[in-house]
């Protein structure tokens, strides 16, 4: 089987060798085919025939990130050499034109890239609430009588957003389908609702 032969910097994944480029009369099938017989110059020609097309493709879908789109271009040809084309490759038989396949690839690791970083947001949003529930005086937060009487001092869209969120537990995005509002207006509410609650309970706090 045919294997990267250079560690890449920027990945830790394999990098092919320069080679010379191939003439565009030699289809992706065939060498993809000496690629699986283990020539890797004909592996490196297949990935310089496709580099460019496919950085200018992650390019302005990765807000012009390089360092993540360089990143994802190693992918997809990492996932083509996983692939059952590469292994039908091996066995002989390859498809004349890659281009779809190396494209469909493209768009599953964009997808796939886009929610782990949505996850990630989302863990995020979920530890700043938490601490600005930890900002609250502990004396106070024991004191449910002035917790209850303090939500009901906010209004009701906010008092929604807080309940849904901290008493039954439910992410931003299912509040957001509930209620019909945008994933951002729920953020919101929840934000200023907390702020309002620290200072009410904040002032209880003094007082007594």
């Amino acid at each position: 089987m045919f294997s990267f032969t250079q560690k890449s910097t920027s990945t830790g994944l394999a990098a092919a060798k320069p080679a010379p480029r191939e003439s565009n009369a030699v289809t992706d099938g065939a060498l993809l085919l000496r690629a699986a017989a283990g020539e890797e110059a004909a592996f490196a020609s297949l990935y310089g025939r496709y580099e460019r097309k496919l950085l200018a493709y992650f390019l302005p879908r990765c807000n012009h990130d390089r360092a993540l789109a360089g990143d994802l271009l190693q992918q997809v040809f990492l996932q083509l050499l996983e692939s059952k084309v590469y292994t039908a490759a091996e066995n002989g038989e390859a498809r004349d034109n890659l281009s779809s396949l190396l494209f469909t690839i493209a768009a599953n690791l964009l997808k796939n890239t886009y929610r782990s970083r949505e996850r990630r947001q989302r863990r995020e949003d979920v530890y700043r609430e938490t601490r600005s529930i930890a900002e609250i005086p502990e004396e106070v937060m024991i004191d449910r009588t002035a917790l209850t009487h303090a939500l009901t001092k906010l209004p009701e869209e906010q008092q929604l957003c807080l309940r849904l969120r901290f008493v039954r537990g439910m992410s931003i995005l299912e509040i957001a389908e509930l209620i019909g509002k945008p994933e951002g207006t729920v953020k919101s509410r929840i934000h200023y609702g907390l702020g309002k609650l620290r200072k009410m309970l904040a002032k209880t706090t003094k007082i007594n």
